[in-house]
């Protein structure tokens, strides 16, 4: 036989389908036969999600209707199409129905409505895309020239002339950049005209006393 019992379990009531069972030796046991769930139910709260396919545009006013006009038959693309996604959703039609009569995606009807909402008529010229933010500027460029053009014995190397790694090097331990890849040096170096000198070893060597013993030996 099988019937319902409900078992309370640190403060939660919950639901089992027992089991009565006969043994051989005539006893009668009871045994859970399946897990019902809790007797109250216990659901995770799901945020009410905004439904953005009912957006519409803000009140247009006389002067921005004839505005909407002129770009609605602009040779511009962007702003004859903003244009009349505009004028269609102060016509009360939804973002679907624009975008099925438009030929278009439902997230650009929606980003110009948005945007018209915000920013008004303006939002129907076609902002340029930011470029990417100069890192070295001219006064930076200029002293990293000046260094370049110097021998690197001036500032204490005991090597004659410029490598990029070691050029690289000495920008940062004279703190004139913080960091710089050796690529983006040689490009720098190159479109000021400098050119990299080829080192030539029997001309220097490690050694700090280099210069004074080589004109003790050339008799100078």
């Amino acid at each position: 036989m099988a019937y319902f019992e409900i078992k309370r379990i640190k403060g939660r009531e919950y639901k089992y389908l027992r089991q009565s069972v006969r043994l051989p030796d005539g006893r009668v046991i009871h045994k859970n036969a399946k897990y019902m769930g809790p007797v109250e139910p216990c659901f995770k709260t799901v945020k009410e999600r905004k439904d953005s396919s009912w957006i519409f545009v803000r009140e247009i006013s006389e002067k921005e209707k004839k505005q909407l006009e002129k770009g609605s038959s602009s040779q511009d693309v962007f702003t004859r199409e903003r244009a009349r996604i505009i004028v269609c959703s102060s016509g009360h039609l939804t973002c679907l129905q624009i975008a099925k009569k438009i030929g278009c995606d439902v997230r650009k009807v929606r980003r110009a409505i948005k945007s018209f909402n915000e920013k008004g008529i303006s939002c129907l010229i076609k902002r340029k895309a930011k470029g990417a933010k100069v890192k070295f500027d001219k006064e930076v460029q200029d002293k990293i020239l000046s260094h370049f053009s110097l021998n690197p014995l001036e500032f204490g190397h005991c090597y004659t002339v410029w490598t990029l790694p070691r050029f690289r090097k000495h920008l940062m331990e004279q703190e004139v950049v913080d960091s710089i890849s050796i690529e983006t040096l040689r490009q720098m170096i190159m479109k000021r005209g400098a050119k990299l000198k080829k080192s030539k070893l029997w001309q220097y060597s490690p050694d700090k006393e280099f210069a004074k013993k080589n004109k003790q030996l050339s008799g100078q």
